[in-house]
């Protein structure tokens, strides 16, 4: 997804992110292996406060980044969430990393998450209570 795709969303989830001096690489702005630490850190506050899930049986399928800008230690910033497409055995999430300061848009994250069997590893259907969640998630903060 382009910059401009992505500021087109309307994301009404939100986890704010504690940037820490290990975070950074030896260029002083933070490693790019990182981001995907705050995407998860997003993504499982999104199954906390609107799945009502303390962990999920999903895996991540496949991302796919795009880089805006970088961050640095001092940079004050939250990743925004949201679920762009539901299928029988997977959901497709966004997720983008913005400044707090202006509300800049630093990085996107597109990945797909497929809801997996615990006991066979073999991917199930996501259950319809995640979506019934998701949606009314969406309709209480409109």
């Amino acid at each position: 997804m382009t910059k401009e795709e992505v500021l087109q969303q309307t994301f009404l989830h939100s986890v704010d992110i504690q940037i820490r001096f290990t975070d950074m690489d030896t260029n002083g702005h933070i490693n790019n292996g990182i981001y995907h630490t705050y995407y998860d850190l997003g993504r499982m506050g999104f199954f906390k406060e609107v799945l009502k899930e303390k962990t999920s049986n999903s895996i991540i399928a496949q991302v796919n980044t795009t880089y805006v800008k970088p961050l640095y230690l001092n940079d004050i910033i939250c990743v925004k969430n949201k679920v762009v497409r539901w299928g029988n055995s997977s959901f497709d999430m966004l997720q983008a990393i913005f400044k707090k300061d202006g509300d800049s848009l630093v990085l996107a994250n597109f990945n797909v998450t497929t809801f997996v069997h615990i006991e066979n590893e073999k991917p199930s259907p996501v259950p319809v209570e995640w979506k019934n969640a998701v949606m009314a998630f969406e309709n209480s903060i409109l």
